[in-house]
């Protein structure tokens, strides 16, 4: 029975790699501005207002390229998204002077507090550097495993460790890339927490039947 169970987990492993790498290749992920780059404005109302005129607002005002995003539990406020373009980019960019006149056209007492821009240079260091908590708490889990239990186990437990993370990170990314969510920085953490906590709860899973074998 263990050795059919370990069989069917192999064979959905590679499955999963295999739809999550087409699919990748294919679609790939709608990154968000944290790792594509661009323009984050932030803009406070008075009052709450409806996203969908902030919106509309906008693109009379012919900035049909920017999103906007209500911040959960403040109606009143909202990001103001721009993809990476020169413009957006630019030390002289006026894009934020043309948001704040476009909005105050309907309210004059609009705010913008804050401004982020982001390029795809950085964006692309923090995607490199997201997976570097899970490869780290990989290497701790086989290093003392070798060592408690021997470089057999250690090895043993690394690969099963892997092919569930491969299972896991495969159907999160595949949901991520079929139905097009943006895929952010919160996103890319809870990705990384979720794979860790799996890690973990294998590996107490693994130890204890290792425990029982001795």
């Amino acid at each position: 029975m263990v050795l059919y169970f370990a069989r069917f987990t192999n064979l959905s492993a590679l499955v999963t790699f295999l739809v999550t790498t087409l699919l990748l290749a294919t679609r790939g992920l709608n990154f968000g501005v944290d790792f594509a780059g661009g323009m984050i404005i932030e803009v406070h109302y008075p009052w709450a207002v409806e996203s969908k005129l902030v919106q509309d607002t906008l693109v009379q005002a012919g900035l049909a390229d920017a999103s906007v995003k209500e911040i959960n539990g403040y109606p009143s406020d909202f990001f103001i998204v721009f993809p990476s373009t020169a413009e957006v980019l630019s030390p002289q960019s006026y894009v934020v002077q043309q948001v704040t006149a476009a909005l105050r056209t309907k309210q004059p007492r609009v705010e913008a507090p804050r401004v982020e821009i982001v390029t795809p240079e950085v964006g692309g260091e923090v995607l490199l550097l997201g997976p570097t908590p899970l490869i780290l708490v990989l290497v701790a889990i086989m290093i003392y495993t070798a060592v408690r239990y021997g470089w057999r186990v250690g090895l043993s437990l690394a690969a099963t460790n892997i092919r569930n993370i491969a299972i896991i990170l495969g159907l999160f990314l595949s949901a991520y890339i079929v139905f097009q969510w943006e895929f952010s920085l919160h996103s890319m953490t809870a990705m990384d927490a979720l794979a860790i906590l799996a890690t973990g709860a294998g590996t107490v899973y693994a130890l204890r039947g290792q425990r029982l074998a001795d």
